[in-house]
């Protein structure tokens, strides 16, 4: 990305969403369509690097500061651009009504912008066991109940 796009960007993304819509209209007039095409697309680019050093972080905060083995984890599962794509997608089955706050069926989640947790939550719609609640776990710290959202989800759109 430019630095001039990136400037640019900086203060797109720190408005709401009428006023990012008004710079992103801005943005095509002054520089055209092909231009906004290369600018989302560095854009994507971009949200995909943050997100790999997040996860790089978590993983670094986990050895370093908390005393975790590697071997203990697979890396943490954090949001990527592609988790809140596929997020989106699994909220709209379902109204949240019931489901605990971290749900991976409720819009804007950690959970639901997680590819992993909203690709497992996919996946489940075809296990009779179903998608399992994080929030309420035995003491053993496993799952004890099938997902509010994801139960709803699968009556709603079998």
């Amino acid at each position: 990305m430019s630095p001039s796009d990136a400037a640019e960007l900086t203060c797109i993304a720190q408005l709401n969403l009428a006023m990012r819509r008004e710079g992103l209209t801005s943005y095509l007039q002054i520089n055209g369509p092909q231009r906004l095409v290369e600018f989302m697309a560095q854009l994507i680019g971009m949200a995909n690097s943050v997100a790999s050093n997040c996860a790089d972080m978590s993983d670094e905060v986990l050895i370093l500061e908390c005393g975790v083995h590697p071997d203990k984890f697979s890396s943490v599962n954090l949001p990527t651009i592609i988790g809140a794509c596929q997020g989106v997608m699994l909220a709209s089955k379902c109204d949240p009504k019931g489901a605990c706050h971290g749900c991976a069926y409720r819009l804007g989640s950690i959970a639901n912008q997680s590819p992993v947790a909203t690709a497992d939550a996919e996946f489940q719609a075809y296990d009779p066991k179903g998608f399992l609640c994080h929030a309420n776990l035995d003491g053993d710290g496993e799952p004890t109940k099938v997902c509010v959202g994801h139960a709803k989800a699968n009556r709603d759109h079998p």
